[in-house]
């Protein structure tokens, strides 16, 4: 079931890689309805993930090394700030060029070192993969956030924002995914 669930969500992603299927989309549904239908089966394939990586049997491929979880709490704020500054017209989404996607690639590659099985494996790995495809695929498309005028105050706002979503989800992580962090 995990498999239907990557399937149907970076299938959807890889539909902007494509220029002109997107276009074809667009012209038969709208842009609010390529938008609605977009955002709905993403949701969708993201709950089917959801459930599939929960069926799955716990089968471990690699330990969990001793300093992992130290790393994930040094780089997964970090993420989250990326994640915050890819919205923002600050120094750090024009210097970084995509941070949202490096912001994944890095919550993904974490998430690896600290979830040796197998269905991590396909979740984070099947992000991991997506996230580096799409940093070639927006280079060669000469993709990058429009050229406005970076604000100091929005660097701010992506540090202060996103460690605070971060500590909101350290908090709850347990709650909202079956797993406790340890530090």
């Amino acid at each position: 079931m995990i498999w239907l669930g990557i399937g149907l969500f970076f299938g959807l992603h890889l539909v902007p890689s494509f220029p002109d299927t997107r276009d074809r989309l667009i012209g038969r549904l709208g842009e609010k309805g390529y938008k609605a239908a977009y955002s709905i089966l993403s949701l969708i394939g993201l709950v089917v993930i959801a459930i599939g990586y929960s069926r799955m049997d716990h089968q471990e491929l690699w330990p969990t090394p001793a300093w992992a979880s130290h790393l994930a709490l040094a780089v997964m704020p970090l993420a989250f700030i990326l994640w915050v500054a890819a919205e923002l017209k600050g120094h750090i989404r024009k210097t970084v060029k995509h941070p949202m996607i490096i912001g994944i690639l890095l919550w993904a590659i974490i998430h690896l070192v600290n979830n040796g099985d197998r269905a991590s494996l396909y979740l984070f790995g099947s992000f991991a993969l997506y996230s580096v495809f799409s940093i070639i695929s927006f280079t060669r498309r000469g993709k990058v956030p429009a050229d406005a005028p970076a604000r100091g105050l929005h660097d701010v706002l992506a540090v202060v924002v996103g460690m605070a979503v971060f500590s909101g989800v350290l908090w709850a992580h347990g709650f909202l995914f079956g797993v406790t962090p340890i530090f």
